[in-house]
């Protein structure tokens, strides 16, 4: 018994398509497009990422069978070929990046609108992955200040669409050579970078082509069996529902913290070639599925839709106080299939059936015009700052807080060891050192006021500070920032330094919400204490301030320019119950030891019970959860009298 069989496809194409047409591939392009942007909404599938694999695949799928097919009649040209890659890709974009630009003159603030400016020129340049890479993560916080970040896939479609026709082309004309075996071992080679490379360069091999092209060339691969099935049609549906299952497993099992692509990147690649296979002949019941009226039309302006639904989710997320309501995030989604249904409707499909540029000269004269356009554009953004001078005054002074920070001391485990921390004051190194603050990147931004408290009373203090790293004894936060693997040994040498020095008061501070388990950090934070008290010193612990969770220099930029009310932008104590409710009886405990305990959040507190972000015209944070140097300043009266008792 054959194990392939090859059978004449049936499908529901109308007579203006090609008889190759297989409408399935358009419904697998709907699953693609679903959780991508579900997950960008933020309304469940948590792995919905892996549409853009699915993507790959069927792109690698298609364009192999289309250019294998003219190479076996002789009549493969790679002009041809470009130019139906530009009509099919060049307009919706072009149209998609400069709206995007020109929405974000109005709504962004000068140094985000520059680093706009930077990747509509890198998408101008096909570059927009190595631009992503270079500049930041997926997955990062910050994405809400990218727009058009969601390109970067683009940018590894359209780089694999110049290099691969050039290798089947050379493939074809050496006889020698076979086709499927090169691409099989390109595609072996591909993802095994991959998977070494989501290790060690993870955000490499995230954007990059060469850790990619593998998801491709499983659609290639694809291509050259094009026709073929299992000859049992049971084992053609079996495929076919396994190919669903594993994209569904991937989709809703996958979190932002999946190491990914990698190894991670197999059920949905594979997924998408099972469906693609089992019903490349005869259809199945997923097949059947797959060419419903309403998916296959999702599937046709998927393309539209990928490109317009990420900017007005970006767009809603940078101008909003937290992350918007689930209401907007839908509506934003429906405009989102309104905007692509016209743009397939009036520019692409128009485009792709020679509506408009009929001439090939055309349409390599519009990809050249809308290059250099891009270019100019985004370059003249990028080089004029943002052009600030199109904002007020106040609403600049309002975003420079993003710089209002100092003592940003990343201590190192070397420089621990050897003493040699962060001077505070202006004093002489001859001086004792009376004062020390030790914790994370939230007592850095403590380090401002205390630093001009021991200016003022003539006290020599230091800054014993890394980011993520809590000031603990024998507590690892496992974080990745360089001290991960070492923090046991810098929290030590932090203490020997206290005792050796004979500090007199030791500061503690941290994002203690970061950290846990409670039970343990509550065991050795009390520990450490005991230590240091031990050594002579007094032990002052802070308490957080409170956390607004969302960019307060921006949003205070954006409500002046908007003619908002400034008083909107605050947090409430029962947030920051909520948040910090499993440290009160840590505090508490440390109270009964013999530590002071300083009740931080009480001097952010304004007349209407909230916790101010902004006070007197200057925002008291510089991101969404440090504190600006204006923003130290207001527990001086907390940490004065530390000064005034010697």
């Amino acid at each position: 018994m054959r194990l392939f069989t090859p059978y004449p496809y049936q499908s529901t194409m109308t007579s203006k398509q090609s008889p190759s047409y297989r409408p399935d591939i358009d419904g697998l392009r709907a699953l693609a497009i679903l959780p991508v942007i579900l997950f960008h909404a933020e309304l469940g599938c948590t792995g919905g990422f892996v549409g853009v694999d699915v993507f790959f695949v069927i792109s690698g799928f298609l364009i192999t069978s289309l250019i294998l097919k003219e190479l076996s009649h002789d009549a493969f040209s790679l002009v041809n070929f470009w130019e139906r890659r530009i009509r099919r890709i060049l307009p919706a974009l072009f149209l998609a990046v400069l709206a995007t630009l020109a929405a974000a003159c109005f709504l962004y603030l000068p140094s985000d609108l520059s680093l706009i400016g930077q990747s509509v020129a890198a998408q101008a340049v096909l570059l927009s992955n190595v631009y992503f890479w270079r500049t930041a993560g997926y997955f990062d916080p910050g994405v809400d200040t990218k727009p058009l970040l969601h390109t970067w896939s683009l940018a590894v479609e359209e780089q694999f669409y110049l290099l691969f026709p050039l290798l089947l082309l050379f493939l074809a004309r050496n006889k020698r050579c076979s086709i499927p075996r090169t691409i099989l071992w390109l595609c072996l080679g591909s993802f095994g970078l991959s998977v070494v490379g989501s290790w060690s360069k993870p955000l490499a091999t995230f954007y990059l082509l060469p850790t990619r092209a593998w998801e491709l060339m499983i659609g290639a691969l694809l291509a050259t069996i094009q026709g073929r099935q299992f000859s049992n049609p049971w084992l053609n549906e079996t495929a076919g529902l396994s190919g669903l299952g594993l994209i569904l497993y991937a989709t809703f099992c996958y979190t932002r913290a999946t190491r990914f692509p990698g190894l991670a990147a197999i059920p949905p690649c594979f997924g998408a070639a099972l469906i693609i296979f089992s019903g490349s002949a005869k259809p199945t019941l997923i097949s059947r599925l797959l060419v419903l009226p309403p998916v296959v039309f999702i599937g046709l302006i998927s393309y539209p839709l990928y490109l317009w639904h990420w900017p007005l989710l970006d767009f809603a997320k940078y101008s909003s106080v937290g992350i918007p309501s689930w209401k907007l995030r839908v509506s934003l989604l429906m405009l989102s299939v309104a905007l692509a249904a016209a743009s397939w409707t009036w520019i692409e499909t128009p485009f792709r059936k020679r509506l408009f540029c009929r001439r090939r000269a055309q349409v390599f004269a519009l990809a050249a015009c809308s290059m250099l356009t891009l270019l100019i554009l985004g370059g003249g953004v990028y080089f004029t700052d943002g052009m600030p001078s199109r904002l007020p005054a106040k609403a600049i002074a309002f975003f420079n807080y993003r710089n209002d920070r100092a003592f940003l001391n990343e201590i190192t485990l070397q420089q621990a060891a050897a003493g040699q921390f962060a001077e505070l004051g202006a004093q002489s190194t001859n001086q004792p050192i009376e004062i020390l603050i030790w914790g994370d990147s939230h007592a850095m931004s403590v380090a401002p006021v205390l630093d001009e408290l021991c200016r003022r009373f003539s006290v020599r203090g230091v800054e014993a500070t890394h980011s993520s790293i809590a000031p603990v004894l024998g507590y690892s936060s496992g974080a990745a920032y360089g001290l991960s693997e070492t923090s046991l040994a810098f929290s030590r040498s932090v203490v020997d330094f206290i005792t050796k020095n004979h500090i007199r008061a030791v500061i503690i501070a941290a994002f203690w919400m970061d950290y846990g388990p409670h039970d343990l950090v509550d065991a050795r934070l009390a520990a450490t204490v005991k230590i240091i008290m031990a050594s002579g010193a007094s032990v002052y612990v802070m308490k957080d301030v409170p956390r607004p969770d969302f960019d307060v220099p921006r949003l205070a930029a954006l409500t002046v320019i908007h003619h908002g009310n400034l008083d909107r932008l605050q947090t409430s104590p029962e947030k920051y119950a909520a948040d910090n409710h499993n440290f009160e009886s840590i505090f508490n405990h440390l109270s009964q030891i013999g530590a002071t305990v300083f009740e931080t959040p009480k001097y952010f507190l304004n007349t209407n019970g909230l916790y101010d972000v902004v006070r007197d015209e200057k925002a008291l944070y510089c991101d969404s959860g440090h504190l600006s140097v204006e923003g130290s300043k207001l527990l001086s009266p907390m940490l004065e009298p530390l000064f005034r008792t010697k």
